[in-house]
């Protein structure tokens, strides 16, 4: 048992490192291009935090185990919306004015009914991954409308000390460490299945969906309580989640599978908060404290009806 656990640390680490790596690369490529914060926050930020999920979920569906791939992005997921954005909002106010994020969170929504009308169809394959694939489609099509119509006095200077080389490496070493770090999680992910004697999908769900997140809650904590940049930590969370089930669980498709029974339960609670979210922002304009708790409260809930589920409690 010490051994997988020790293993799986060992992955979370190098998939945090890794997920740095590419993450500040890709940073300093938004920096040099004149990018706004949010649309930092939402583009790259959002695609480089969910590298960990891209690299364990086709990993692990090209060694057919489908369990821990969608297990990893659906609980990660719901640990970027609940747990992450709830932690942010007991301690920091995020406002939701902004037309830019008020367009992802529609967009946000619409993924949550499109990932249910796939479940309806009982597996996932290149033909029923398309409204999913969509979605990330016009996510990507939004995303350039407003960076085209941004004001101009809010995007950031362009870098003089631009260094292609140095983030150039960065980059692949940062996918270099991604990938090892996938492979390392998906084999302490099984070994500890095993030993547990519970489903894949319940230990992915719940512990490698933690890992792959740290990069988020790192990111949206040091946005949250030290640089104090809201947008940041709003764009972060709705590009990686839309990243993560619109493209990533889009492109699993390949591998022709199907949905474990508690998928429902996950797909309405990332709903709710999507919906929930939508409303604060043509409401109250704000989220903070009791809608941080709410979603806190839901993470919590989740995940225990995922140990009741897999028999972990």
């Amino acid at each position: 048992m010490l051994i997988p656990i020790l293993m799986l640390i060992a992955a979370i680490l190098i998939l945090y490192f890794g997920a740095e790596f590419s993450l500040e690369g890709s940073e300093k490529i938004g920096q040099k291009l004149g990018l706004s914060p949010l649309v930092i926050g939402m583009l790259l930020i959002g695609f480089g935090t969910s590298l960990p999920e891209f690299f364990v979920g086709h990993i692990a569906g090209a060694q057919d185990n489908v369990g821990i791939a969608v297990g990893s992005l659906v609980g990660s997921n719901i640990a970027n919306m609940f747990l992450i954005l709830g932690i942010c909002g007991l301690f920091t106010r995020m406002e939701l004015k902004n037309k830019t994020i008020r367009d992802q969170l529609v967009v946000h929504f619409i993924l949550g009914l499109a990932l249910w009308f796939v479940l309806t169809r009982d597996s996932l394959n290149v033909l029923t991954a398309m409204p999913l694939i969509a979605v990330c489609g016009a996510y990507l099509f939004l995303l350039y409308k407003d960076f085209k119509n941004e004001d101009e006095s809010k995007l950031v200077t362009p870098m003089e000390d631009f260094k292609p080389a140095l983030i150039i490496f960065k980059l692949f070493a940062g996918f270099g460490m991604l990938y090892l770090g996938g492979e390392l999680l998906v084999k302490s992910g099984i070994e500890l299945c095993q030993l547990l004697g519970v489903k894949e999908y319940i230990v992915s769900a719940i512990f490698i969906a933690f890992g792959t997140s740290f990069p988020e809650l790192v990111t949206a904590l040091l946005a949250s309580i030290k640089k104090k940049e809201t947008d940041l930590i709003i764009g972060n969370i709705v590009g990686s989640n839309l990243f993560n089930c619109a493209f990533i669980l889009g492109s699993l498709g390949i591998y022709d599978f199907r949905f474990e029974d508690s998928f429902y339960i996950e797909i309405g609670a990332l709903i709710f908060g999507a919906a929930l979210l939508l409303l604060l922002s043509f409401f109250k304009r704000a989220f903070y404290r009791l809608s941080g708790f709410v979603f806190f409260l839901t993470y919590i809930l989740v995940v225990y009806s995922w140990t009741k589920e897999g028999g972990l409690s």
